[in-house]
């Protein structure tokens, strides 16, 4: 049964942004705009023409926003993007193409003027260069494939099935827990998921559902109350930003519907409550996916406990109004690089309960500056999670005989921190380590944090990054504009009638701590910050530091 209350409102959103869309060309289609924007727009006009008396104003705006279409189209068939005549770029904007019309058949009309023949045409255009095209990124591979689907519906051209193939081949790489490979909730829902639908649906290929049928059900312990979803463990930008659920709406509709499943259905209440709803994109995938617009089983209430996702180094914990989040898995461990496409988060915890939140406890001994710490190890004992990892660094002895140059030409080599030309691999080093262990003990209303060093007695610092609110117990810091400094304690947050608090212990109150960010970003004029209130907690490395989290409130 359809959801004529849901179907009602995804028309009223799509008719809002269609009207957004007449606004904002109404003196012309910019020459700048890119051409993924412009199909987008074609789109949600001709889906608000297929929903609503058909508009000459609709019509003409489609027109335009086509010709731009065509003139951004260079002669290989490809568009310019975020990359130069790229594959990827251009086979989201195929999608889209393919979309609307597919969407214009099923409902047998012709389409506003001659926008259906002419986007035809860009399709095929495009064909003989999306056949041989490369990617960059794992979710390029089902982006190109869609789109390769909807042009094999299109022209009928078998070539495109066989290239289908190849991608395929690979593997579709969803890991025992559900995530993609780039562990990003913001490429799950827009690329990879809606990719691999297309591909189950336009080939027939049900075998194809199951990794996103994964997918959504890794979101299940991760999603708060309010509709935000833990990122921090994401390869992509998103691992530095907020993302919601919202995105997820038709993806978890359908499934919720065709598995009958609660835990789901939680979710899609969730992500269709949100105002920032996508209308046309779901209104537009629904029309093609009817089980995207039926009536939602009955909802799941949240499940209390703790769920430990090993493949990507993250524990969750759930309590009534309250959740933590205590993460391991940085890629640092195994590249010891901070990199794009690598999960490069040094945040040990997370937690909140209602709006009283601390977005991150990070931990950094001063060491060489080599940064946070970043675990190389994560144990699960019931409510007790420990982080463990070392660092190592040290003085270099003279080369070797044999090695010695009268020029002093030597190799410029790569120390692990620097270059220098020094021959680095030739020479014996005397090492010295840091060994790190972060202790996190688990309750309903928080967690106590223990940090225990081994190793050469150095400075070490606590950062608390808070939510908005009213703070109360921490001091100026007197060497940082962007920091407080909490001496003594307890620290309070206050956030509507929710409310965190911080009791700290084997601190130095005496001397400003000092948080490293570490060579790799400061060489480069950067810094390594989480967005929000910061707090610093000082001590050394050679006496345990504890800080202790404890939430309450009404949320």
């Amino acid at each position: 049964m359809i959801d004529e209350p849901y179907r009602a409102r995804l028309v009223t959103g799509t008719l809002a942004e269609a009207e957004g869309i007449l606004a904002a060309v109404r003196d012309g289609v910019r020459p700048t705009t890119p051409h993924r924007a412009a199909m987008h727009a074609v789109r949600v006009l001709v889906l608000a023409d297929l929903v609503d008396a058909p508009a000459p104003a609709r019509a003409a705006a489609a027109s335009a926003l086509v010709a731009h279409l065509e003139r951004s189209q260079g002669p290989t068939g490809l568009f310019d993007g975020d990359n130069l005549v790229s594959p990827p770029d251009t086979s989201f904007t195929i999608n889209d193409l393919s979309l609307t019309l597919e969407l214009l058949e099923s409902q047998g009309d012709p389409g506003p003027a001659d926008v259906a023949g002419r986007l035809r045409a860009v399709g095929e255009r495009a064909v003989e260069a999306l056949l041989v095209g490369g990617v960059h990124t794992p979710n390029h591979r089902w982006e190109l494939s869609a789109a390769l689907a909807g042009l094999h519906r299109l022209t009928g051209d078998e070539r495109l099935i066989g290239r289908i193939d190849e991608w395929l081949a690979e593997g579709v790489d969803i890991d025992a827990d559900g995530f993609y490979s780039e562990r990003s909730p913001n490429y799950a829902a827009y690329v990879s998921n809606p990719s691999l639908l297309t591909l189950a649906r336009l080939l027939g290929r049900p075998e194809l559902l199951e990794p996103v049928r994964a997918s959504l059900r890794s979101l299940v312990p991760l999603v708060d109350d309010d509709g935000e979803v833990v990122s921090i463990h994401s390869r992509r930008q998103d691992q530095r930003e907020t993302f919601r659920v919202h995105s997820f709406a038709g993806q978890l509709r359908r499934f919720a519907v065709t598995d009958d499943d609660g835990a789901l259905a939680r979710l899609a209440v969730l992500a269709c409550e949100d105002p920032r709803l996508e209308c046309a994109r779901e209104l537009a995938d629904g029309l093609v996916d009817p089980a995207r617009l039926r009536s939602l089983p009955a909802a799941a209430a949240p499940r209390d406990g703790t769920v430990t996702l090993r493949t990507i180094g993250l524990v969750r914990r759930r309590s009534g109004a309250a959740a933590s989040t205590v993460f391991g898995g940085s890629d640092h461990a195994r590249t010891r690089r901070i990199a794009s496409g690598l999960a490069n988060s040094a945040a040990l915890l997370q937690h909140r309960r209602g709006a009283a939140r601390l977005h991150a406890l990070r931990v950094a001994p001063a060491f060489f500056d080599t940064g946070a710490f970043r675990p190389d190890t994560v144990e699960v004992t019931d409510e007790r999670v420990v982080l463990t990892g070392s660092t190592v660094s040290g003085y270099y002895q003279p080369l070797a005989a044999d090695r010695r140059r009268a020029d002093g030409a030597y190799l410029l080599t790569d120390e692990g921190r620097f270059f220098a030309q020094m021959d680095f691999p030739a020479r014996e080093r005397s090492d010295l380590r840091l060994a790190t262990t972060v202790v996190v003990d688990l309750r309903d209303d928080g967690a106590t944090v223990e940090v225990r060093c081994q190793g050469p007695r150095t400075r070490l610092a606590v950062e608390l990054t808070l939510g908005q609110g009213v703070l109360v117990g921490a001091d100026p810091h007197p060497e940082l504009a962007d920091a407080l400094w909490l001496r003594e304690g307890p620290l309070t947050l206050r956030s509507g009638s929710d409310e965190l608090r911080v009791q700290v212990s084997g601190h130095d109150s005496g001397l400003p701590p000092r948080y490293d960010d570490g060579e790799l970003f400061t060489y480069v004029h950067g810094e390594d910050r989480v967005p929000g209130v910061r707090v610093l907690v000082g001590g050394w490395t050679d006496q345990p530091l504890q800080v202790t989290i404890t939430t309450g409130g009404t949320a």
